[in-house]
């Protein structure tokens, strides 16, 4: 019994911590704007972690990705578990935190891939924290694997990873990830069964996948603003979404007795309204593209996502973006002028910056105001450039990849 519970429990957190790893390496970046949202004054008040938040994100991914392929080769149980168990009590806490006190709306544990209420994060943390207790309390009982016992854990685990990632997510490169990890492991064994090297090869494998997704974009796009999707249609709520419920309390004072009443307002003959209150039970469902502008003089939303042939930049802050990147947008954007292309940019910068910035590097196109949670969320990249054509999205590009822009 202890054995089956054993090795059920490294199967799940293991191959949980590899899905959760590389989705959210996929977009080290995207997490690392959600580790702000908790080291804000009204969450932790951490905001002397602020400064470091990719440099955190980065390391978690690989650390979840590493945990969990030691777990299910069985590589240094004393020091993996204890890590595990530990990065599973601050996790748990941590949702338990903002599910109580209602401060982090989304987790971000995987990613834009799947979104969790606070609630249900937490329920998923509690039971990864049971089995994760379960293979620290056994630790001892776990060794690295015989060569007749790796596929015993590795075809499982593989199972587990596209039964999450391609069945919930659709996406199945963390599967594909997967397998090249377990056949390298497989084939650096029979030569050097060193567990430390073996770890090693998990961490490289890691890191040149989650640097790579920073330097160009994320492999998969989650989000509303994903190519071939089109920005009129996110902003509109879905006809069949359910509405808002809220549940009124009011307090109606009568001959001298305070009734509560709850629901509609009440007639109360010769009563009086001394006080109320309101509890959102369901929140209404908000179109998936929300705070998206293209603001000028006025706002000329509509005036572009109504043409053909619009190069966009995208410049949340003008301060963290990148110099190279800013030359290199310049030469694409002449020479997308030279071909008849409308282009424009669109930054959360006050004018005087946005001129400056022009002057800056001789930019032959506009800034535009847009809300800069929204700017970060259409490309991870400081600048960026995307291509519209009547609102839908046809191209996306990090400044690294602007040569690959089809004019």
């Amino acid at each position: 019994m202890k054995n089956t519970l054993l090795y059920i429990s490294r199967l799940l957190v293991g191959s949980l911590l590899i899905i959760s790893g590389v989705i959210k390496a996929n977009d080290a970046l995207g997490f690392s704007y959600k580790l702000v949202d908790y080291f804000t004054e009204g969450v932790l008040g951490m905001e002397f972690l602020q400064p470091y938040t990719l440099v955190m994100a980065m390391s978690i991914c690989l650390f979840e990705i590493i945990l969990g392929v030691a777990l299910i080769f069985g590589l240094k149980a004393k020091l993996t578990t204890t890590l595990n168990v530990l990065m599973m009590l601050f996790f748990t806490f941590l949702t338990f935190y903002s599910a109580y006190y209602d401060k982090v709306k989304d987790c971000g544990c995987f990613g834009d891939a799947l979104k969790l209420t606070p609630w249900e994060s937490f329920t998923k943390d509690v039971v990864l924290l049971f089995f994760s207790v379960i293979l620290f309390l056994f630790r001892k009982k776990i060794f690295p694997n015989k060569n007749k016992e790796d596929l015993k854990y590795i075809i499982p685990s593989l199972l587990l990873i596209a039964l999450f990632s391609v069945g919930v997510t659709g996406w199945w490169f963390p599967v594909v990830f997967s397998v090249i990890v377990y056949v390298l492991m497989l084939v650096i064994k029979c030569f050097d069964k060193s567990q430390w090297r073996l770890i090693s090869l998990s961490l490289i494998a890691s890191l040149i996948f989650t640097v790579y997704c920073y330097n160009h974009l994320p492999i998969k796009d989650f989000r509303a603003f994903r190519i071939n999707a089109s920005i009129t249609e996110g902003m509109v709520v879905p006809p069949d979404a359910l509405p808002a419920i809220i549940e009124y309390t009011w307090i109606i004072e009568k001959d001298g007795v305070k009734t509560t009443y709850v629901g509609d307002y009440p007639t109360i003959e010769g009563g009086e309204l001394v006080g109320s209150s309101s509890e959102i039970i369901r929140e209404a469902v908000e179109p998936k593209i929300h705070d998206f502008m293209i603001e000028g003089e006025t706002d000329d939303t509509e005036l572009f996502l109504s043409k053909d042939n619009v190069l966009v930049v995208v410049a949340y802050d003008f301060a963290k973006s990148s110099d190279e990147g800013f030359k290199a947008i310049k030469k694409a954007t002449d020479e997308a002028l030279k071909k008849g292309y409308t282009v424009i940019g669109m930054t959360a910068e006050t004018q005087e910056s946005r001129v400056a910035k022009i002057a800056e590097y001789g930019l032959n196109f506009e800034f535009y105001f847009c809300d800069g949670i929204t700017l970060k969320t259409i490309v991870r990249s400081n600048p960026g450039v995307f291509e519209m054509d009547k609102a839908i999205i046809q191209q996306k590009f990090h400044w690294n990849d602007i040569d690959q822009l089809k004019l």
